[in-house]
């Protein structure tokens, strides 16, 4: 990795030569309240996207009601077999301690 850092000097030094920006950074007058207008305007899109927003809030209440219902079809085998898992998995201190009294003469 270079360590000369002269480029970034010579970068620095051109940029300290550069006029200053003089224009005018402001938003014309009335701006804001014209974007707030249209904001609010929201009943310009017309009727087919009124009929798609309507459409699409019902497929979410589907989409809401056919996930719930697949939960509740699921969940017994879901739970039966956490259960199994859980009976499979004993005390590993209960293992040892078997093992040990089974090899003994």
């Amino acid at each position: 990795m270079k360590s000369d850092h002269t480029e970034w000097l010579r970068l620095v030094a051109a940029a300290r030569r550069a006029p200053a920006d003089s224009r005018d950074a402001a938003a014309p007058h009335g701006f804001s309240t014209r974007v707030a207008a249209l904001a609010m305007a929201g009943g310009a899109e017309g009727p087919l996207a009124a009929l798609l927003e309507r459409l699409s809030l019902r497929a979410v209440g589907v989409a809401g009601l056919l996930a719930a219902a697949s939960v509740a079809a699921n969940l017994s085998p879901v739970l039966q077999a956490f259960e199994d898992d859980v009976l499979a998995v004993q005390d590993p201190v209960v293992e040892v301690l078997a093992f040990d009294l089974s090899s003994s003469p």
